[in-house]
């Protein structure tokens, strides 16, 4: 029961995490060269974070080669699905990107737990995966009727669904030490996990830099907040125009801080539950029990936190998935 409580709680923070997400997007915008920077500084907030839970509960932080290879893997597939899960969020809903996301996340571990750890297998769970699997197209319908689906968003959203799934399945193999090999303990793990996630961040960050340069990569951002479209306008009314983009870039940087440092105690204390919890459960339990109940609270802080009302169809995707979940149960 422990391990399910940690689940839970994991769920919450990750509704949270994602909410932290959308909000620094609205407030700095959504190009590579803001979310670089957020990656960049919660990523390594996170890793000291998890870093102080191995001195005063692990009796100390450890290191091996083969947990290092797979927290850089890990990091590395997690920074792709974190910097386009902003582009999905600036011309969709939160909870449609957490979706796809948790959906990757469930389906591929449990594929993965089923036929290469032999995880058990119940009818209940086969039709629980068949109504997740249909549960993704109603967002896509929802947006189709609204004139809004585009190819550019179908394949963002199925990008992030194998980025995030194939993360999964690396955090399981190394959980269950499926190739015997030495590795460290949970908060050690996540402390590595967070590292090289920023470092990997930094280090595009780095790249944009020698490529384009900051102030291009601020006029990006820019272009890319609400309201800042570049218009055809003469040049002294377009410099007074571009103003108020800049001021939104560079304002309010306390709240910014704030997002930035809810956004790491988010993350580490859930993914550090998320891998104790991978020890003692299932993938075919553990992953289904994360997704559904992620996608359905992403959904209610959408609606609570950014006035995100899914429409009728988008509605009933969330209830067939967060129904289908329970199934995975039996």
């Amino acid at each position: 029961m422990r391990y399910y409580l940690f689940i839970f709680a994991a769920v919450v923070l990750l509704a949270l995490q994602f909410s932290t997400n959308k909000a620094y997007g609205q407030r700095r915008g959504d190009g590579a060269r803001a979310s670089l920077i957020f990656l960049t500084v919660t990523s390594y907030f996170s890793s000291a974070l998890t870093f102080l839970v191995t001195l005063f509960f692990e009796g100390g932080f450890r290191v091996t080669w083969f947990s290092l290879l797979m927290s850089g893997v890990m990091a590395a597939l997690s920074c792709a699905y974190t910097v386009i899960g902003f582009k999905i969020m600036s011309i969709g809903d939160m909870s449609v990107f957490m979706m796809f996301l948790m959906l990757g996340g469930m389906l591929l571990p449990y594929l993965f737990g089923v036929f290469l750890l032999d995880e058990a297998v119940s009818v209940w769970r086969v039709i629980g995966v068949i109504l997740l699997a249909v549960s993704m197209a109603f967002p896509v319908l929802a947006r189709r009727k609204g004139g809004k689906t585009g190819v550019l968003f179908v394949v963002l959203c199925l990008t992030v669904f194998v980025l995030n799934g194939l993360a999964s399945v690396v955090t399981k193999t190394h959980q269950v030490n499926l190739f015997e090999m030495d590795i460290v303990n949970p908060p050690s793990y996540a402390c590595l996990g967070n590292f090289m996630n920023g470092t990997i961040s930094l280090v595009c960050l780095l790249v944009l830099r020698l490529k384009n340069g900051w102030r291009a990569g601020e006029a990006d951002d820019a272009a890319e907040l609400p309201g800042t479209a570049v218009s055809s306008v003469p040049a002294g009314e377009a410099a007074a125009a571009d103003r108020p983009a800049k001021a939104l870039i560079h304002a309010a940087p306390a709240a910014i801080f704030v997002l930035m440092l809810a956004n790491a105690l988010c993350n580490s204390v859930s993914y550090t539950l998320q891998l104790v919890s991978a020890v003692k459960l299932p993938a075919s339990v553990m992953y289904p029990m994360l997704t559904g109940g992620t996608v359905v609270l992403s959904a209610v802080a959408g609606f609570a936190l950014f006035r995100e009302k899914p429409d009728r169809i988008s509605l009933m995707g969330l209830l067939l998935s967060f129904a289908a979940t329970f199934l995975f149960l039996f």
